[in-house]
């Protein structure tokens, strides 16, 4: 099993920003996104798991067009 650990804030930072880019031009919200606790990745060979600690902040007005999306 291979396993990564991101835990350099510059690194997390980056990653944040990429996602946070791929959102906003899929979805027109533009969230702030900060992880925390690092990011852990483990693959097995067939599958990967990933795990995320994240805080996402966004206008009030995203997050209830977001819910009535869902509902």
């Amino acid at each position: 099993m291979d396993e990564v650990n991101i835990r350099s804030s510059l690194l997390q930072n980056a990653l944040a920003g990429i996602i946070t880019k791929v959102i906003r031009e899929k979805t027109g919200y533009h969230p702030q996104l900060q992880f925390n606790d690092g990011i852990r990745i483990t693959y097995d060979g067939d599958k990967a798991k990933v795990h995320l600690n994240v805080d996402a902040e966004l206008k009030k007005e995203d997050l209830e067009a977001i819910i009535r999306k869902v509902i």
